[in-house]
């Protein structure tokens, strides 16, 4: 049996799994779809957690992957601190909804991340913008259902709370 004290351990593996998914290399036409791998674990966790995880983890979060990344120092925190607002804001009503709705919303949250990041990137000369910058908003919402039934599995084994 695990013991509930030792539990949060998962929630960082978790993360650092999400964040050598968005690392791992491809080839150029699958990387354009390539799921925004640690917000959908941000959305989990804040979703199933909001007590104990909001907006520091999102922040903490988002710094650790500007690191991982080597991008602009704040801009993936900025984007996971608006992600885990709309999800603390929405997360009694999310979680109701069924897996379908909640994967629109997944849509329209990492959407949102990632025109954040298209805008600040862009104002900084480092993006050119294209229509092709929203597609891993498509298939993280495609996705959601198995991401969030795993995470799901992985809390209530472990015992996260």
């Amino acid at each position: 049996m695990v013991q509930q004290a030792n539990a949060h351990w998962v929630v960082w593996i978790t993360l650092l799994v999400g964040a050598m998914f968005s690392i791992m290399p491809l080839p150029e036409w699958l990387s354009l779809v390539r799921p925004a791998w640690v917000p959908l674990v941000v959305i989990y966790w804040v979703l199933a957690l909001p007590e104990r995880f909001g907006l520091f983890f999102a922040f903490i979060t988002g710094l650790l992957l500007d690191v991982f990344q080597g991008s602009l120092f704040g801009l993936n925190s900025l984007g996971m601190m608006m992600v885990a607002f709309i999800v603390l804001s929405l997360h009694r009503r999310l979680r109701l909804f069924p897996v379908w709705q909640q994967a629109f919303m997944v849509f329209l949250m990492i959407g949102f991340y990632q025109l954040l990041l298209l805008w600040v990137r862009s104002a900084a000369g480092d993006t050119i913008p294209s229509v092709w910058y929203l597609l891993p908003s498509i298939s993280s919402a495609l996705i959601w259902p198995w991401v969030m039934s795993g995470l799901r599995f992985l809390r209530r084994y472990f015992r996260v709370v």
